[in-house]
């Protein structure tokens, strides 16, 4: 096949800085072709590989634009991006780096039509999945004990992703019920035990509802969302497919088989996926990491794959790198067999210390760490690593009492502390007005005078009639008594405009419309339509695909877009808007077609979601116009052409209009009762939603900070400056997450998924210095001058219920991890006598490091 190379770049190595490169790393980034698999163990270089052989395959004629590199991390995923940017320049912000789910995310707005998806669906993290399955809980009547409770919320948490995923397993699909008792017996919820469990599947189905409700998606939806699009949509399969045709991923070790699946669907024509990671550092097996069989798998159907395996080690000193070794040799079924020290720092020898208790052990912790610092070295260059989050909260006590600086477990991911969750929250009620946890925290934070009981009512009759809390939110709902009466006294008149649009892409300030069609209608039928093609400025490219209008086409039958569009706006004269999921495309698009040409925008006229309306008078598993249709019984069969998918929401409108009618005087009288106290707010709102539309990411919060009280609510108190400060960092975020190609509103969407999706510490809060307290999960993917692993006893670490269980293995390789973070300096300890008043013995991997004489 003969490669066309990329404007401006010659295949003559100038990107390359080959002469920094050993002979393995040379090996991968000249093997930018076909099928790759690096064993990269810690410190060996890998980044700037990933990054140089990218670069490489742009130098041989690969598109930028059909380039995809994954991360574990979005800290990895910028960093592979920015070294690009270093080599390449402005070429590189083609390429596209991110997470897996952050892929998961891009590839299912673009596609929520098909998935039956909100497009301004948010993603919740685990904070908001658990608060939703605690409401769950309690409309159900469960009550575990309060000690229980968050673990309890967890163990649902975990066991409803598992069972969503299960079917996209190899063999596939268990029983939801089997897998929450599974995860219920390895728990210690005993309050449920003693019940005798619960039926899982309807509280599952009550979670999912909850999630669509409101606009919501968890992780594991943008999982099973993409295999299950690949599986039921063909053509959008072959789009993406014909998008992507490079693929390199990272820490393949943590990919399961539910995340194996799509991508080696995307890549199996192209045959470009390539992997790179260390199987020696596979530590999340018990969430469903399998990567023996993915491999296996990979190696099948990408034959033939060549493989390499890193030996050298930059990292770190000769002695860290030495208890490495040894550790990981012995680790059953490693592949790791050699580590090659590159520094000639000796160093320090691996530090050890048996304490009397877990107190002593934070004393002799504290003192080390205190000498370390005045000896120059930053408290946040030091780290305490612990097996559990139990030990984390024991040291945490004790590192108090010591006043020992330290960031604890729970403060550690910046995107979940309570100050950036607060103002995250204002944000998302812009973009998603659905999201009931956004605006719990909204009501809550700053106090707004909406109290407790007022949403309770609210939840009540007022949500059966279809009401939700965030409809008092408008203006236009409170001056009105009725957030769709406009569209019913239209309804009377036949005066509602069912639009469709079909476009060259879905960036609304760049593409261009090139199909609009629309009906006139009333309650009981079509009066009028509207339909016509647009001559673009641009050839529409990939969009043919999902339109099928071709630019031959179009330039035949194509009109002017100025004048099809001054001709709708005619049509549309003293109409309210409707539409499938038309709030943040349909319409915005119109609106920025009309102004690019000088025409009035659209952002002014009444607009009401058939999408929106289905979810709250009609409970379905999927919520995709076809589906939709078919479960209604109406007559009507979407294509994709914008005329037949308008007759479909005329007629779907028109199964609408009698249970919006009907619960009219119940919302009306809930509007009365309530809508003062909201009207303030509504305002406020408003006016951030206006910004949001013209103000960058970061422009829009720092006005809401200001605005929604929320500096002068984190200003009160003296020990409020930290989370002051937090809340300026979260602005710096904005600013470097924000994408400028992108439309203000696609780029304030952008961040939040960030943000929802960050897996990694992104900052500990501004000019903070204080020890990092983490589990060793969570330093996963991170490095240290010095490490201090910490409450290594047999029985702790390794945890002696997962010896039981046969994951004995996992913990040893977990020990590997914990011990490979350090740079230049390892501490190990454990107290003889544990939390419990029992001895114990140290950890069986200290005595691997140090040798049984030790």
């Amino acid at each position: 096949m003969l490669l066309r190379l990329s404007p401006g770049i010659c295949d003559d190595r100038r990107m390359i800085p080959w002469d920094t490169l050993n002979a393995e790393q040379r090996q991968a980034v000249e093997a930018w072709d076909g099928a790759l698999l690096v064993m990269a163990p810690v410190g060996t270089g890998k980044t700037n590989v990933l990054s140089l052989r990218a670069a490489r395959a742009i130098e041989n004629g690969v598109q930028p634009r059909s380039m995809l590199c994954l991360s574990f991390t979005n800290k990895a995923a910028r960093e592979v991006k920015a070294r690009l940017v270093k080599h390449l320049g402005r070429t590189a912000a083609e390429v596209t780096a991110k997470t897996f789910h952050g892929l998961c995310a891009q590839i299912l707005r673009a596609e929520c039509d098909a998935v039956g998806w909100d497009r301004d669906f948010v993603i919740y993290d685990e904070e908001d999945c658990r608060t939703l399955f605690g409401a769950v809980l309690r409309r159900e009547g469960i009550r575990p004990s309060e000690s229980e409770q968050n673990q309890f919320e967890f163990l649902l948490f975990d066991a409803a992703a598992r069972a969503r995923l299960s079917r996209f397993e190899e063999p596939p699909g268990r029983a939801p019920q089997d897998i929450f008792d599974e995860c219920l017996r390895e728990s210690r919820v005993d309050s449920i035990k003693r019940r005798g469990g619960v039926r899982f599947k309807p509280l599952l189905s009550e979670y999912v509802y909850a999630l669509r409700e409101r606009h919501a998606v968890d992780f594991a939806d943008l999982i099973v969302g993409v295999n299950r699009l690949w599986d039921e949509n063909p053509e959008a399969l072959d789009r993406w497919r014909a998008k992507f045709n490079w693929i390199q991923v990272d820490e393949v070790q943590d990919t399961n088989r539910s995340e194996y699946r799509p991508l080696r669907m995307l890549a199996e024509r192209h045959k470009r996926l390539s992997f790179f990671g260390d199987v020696d550092q596979t530590i999340y097996e018990w969430r469903g990491s399998a990567p023996a069989e993915v491999l296996a798998d990979y190696k099948s159907r990408f034959a033939p794959v060549k493989v390499l395996h890193f030996t050298r080690n930059y990292r770190s000193t000769r002695r860290i790198i030495e208890a490495c070794e040894r550790l990981i040799v012995s680790c059953p079924g490693a592949l790791t067999r050699q580590i090659v020290p590159q520094s000639a720092d000796e160093g320090e020898a691996v530090g050890y210390y048996e304490a009397a208790n877990s107190m002593d052990e934070a004393r002799w912790i504290a003192g080390r760490a205190r000498e370390l610092a005045a000896q120059g070295v930053a408290y946040n260059e030091m780290a305490v690593l612990v097996r559990t989050n139990f030990t984390a909260r024991e040291l945490s006590r004790h590192f108090e009492e010591l006043k020992l600086p330290h960031t604890k477990v729970e403060e550690f991911k910046f995107f979940q502390r309570a100050e950036v969750k607060d103002a995250l929250a204002h944000l998302r009620l812009l973009v998603n007005p659905h999201d009931s946890n956004a605006l719990a925290r909204f009501l809550r934070t700053p106090p707004k005078g909406v109290g407790d009981a007022a949403v309770e009512a609210l939840l009540g009759e007022p949500r059966e009639a279809g009401l939700k809390v965030g409809d008092l939110l408008s203006t236009a709902t409170l001056d009105a008594g009725d957030p769709f009466l406009r569209l019913l006294e239209a309804a009377r008149m036949g005066r509602v405009v069912v639009f469709d649009i079909e476009s060259t892409g879905l960036k609304i300030g760049e593409d261009e419309i090139v199909e609009l069609a629309a009906a006139r209608c009333g309650a009981d039928g079509s009066a009028e339509t509207f339909h016509a093609y647009l001559k673009p400025s641009r050839p529409v490219g990939g969009s043919e695909d999902v339109h099928h209008l071709s630019d031959a086409f179009l330039a035949e039958h194509g009109e002017d877009a100025r004048t099809v569009l001054e001709r709708f706006r005619q049509f549309c004269a003293g109409c309210v808007l409707s539409g499938h999921n038309i709030p943040l495309f349909d319409v915005p698009m119109l609106t920025s077609a009309c102004r690019r040409l000088g025409l009035a925008g659209w952002e002014d006229q009444p607009a009401f979601d058939t999408l929106d309306l289905t979810r709250r008078f009609h409970r379905m598993p999927r919520y995709n116009l076809g589906e939709i249709c078919q479960r209604l019984g109406l007559k009507s069969v979407p294509t994709h052409r914008a005329g037949d998918d308008v007759a479909a929401t005329v007629e779907l409108l028109q199964a609408l209009l009698p249970k919006v009618e009907q619960g009219l005087p119940a919302r009306v009288e809930a509007v009365k009762k309530y809508g003062a106290r909201f009207r303030p707010l509504a305002k406020l709102v408003e006016r951030w939603r206006m910004a949001m539309t013209e103000e960058r990411p970061a422009e829009l919060l720092e006005r809401v900070l200001d605005e929604s009280g929320l500096l002068k609510h984190y200003g009160k108190n003296v020990e409020d400056a930290p989370r002051r400060e937090n809340l300026g960092e979260l602005v710096g975020h904005f600013r470097g997450y924000d994408d400028a190609s992108m439309e203000p509103l696609d780029a304030l969407m952008h961040v939040l998924g960030i943000a929802a999706l960050g897996r990694e510490i992104d900052g500990q809060g501004a000019a903070e210095n204080s020890l990092l307290l983490l589990t060793v999960h969570q330093a996963k993917g991170l490095e240290f001058d010095t490490v201090f692993v910490a409450g290594a006893a047999d029985g702790e670490f390794p945890l002696g219920r997962s010896v039981r269980a046969g994951l004995e293995t996992e913990e040893h390789r977990l020990f590997y991890v914990a011990v490979s973070r350090a740079k230049r300096r390892l501490y190990l300890s454990y107290p003889i006598v544990s939390k419990w008043g029992r001895e114990q013995l140290r950890s069986r991997y200290i005595r691997t490091i140090l040798g049984s004489s030790s």
